[in-house]
């Protein structure tokens, strides 16, 4: 449950104050602004990421599913065509299922 509140507080950090009023404008019409967006984002999940007591590996599986997940869902421009709560559901959806593909595959080291 810990693991799930950390995720949900580095969500709302990386997209929301960590995230600069030039990405929020410019990532959906450019790549690069994007991916910077991305990266800053994913960054606010590395304590996550130690907290949750994944292997190494599982970590840079999360951190890429994080990354990759969230980088595919700002390429569409949701916001004109839908309320920003969806948007975000979509990328809270992504976070559960990077998550539980992690600890189902890699196994969970706190069994």
């Amino acid at each position: 449950m810990t693991d799930t509140l950390y995720a949900l507080a580095a969500h709302a950090a990386g997209d929301f104050p960590l995230q600069t009023n030039t990405m929020a404008s410019q990532k959906f019409d450019d790549g690069s602004v994007r991916a910077k967006h991305v990266a800053v984002y994913t960054l606010a999940f590395v304590p996550v990421a130690l907290a949750s007591n994944f292997s190494r590996k599982q970590a840079v599986v999360y951190l890429g599913g994080i990354a990759s997940t969230h980088f595919v869902i700002d390429s569409r421009r949701w916001n004109d065509t839908v309320p920003i709560w969806f948007d975000q559901a979509l990328h809270l959806v992504a976070l559960a299922l990077v998550t539980a593909v992690v600890r189902f595959f890699g196994g969970d080291r706190r069994e």
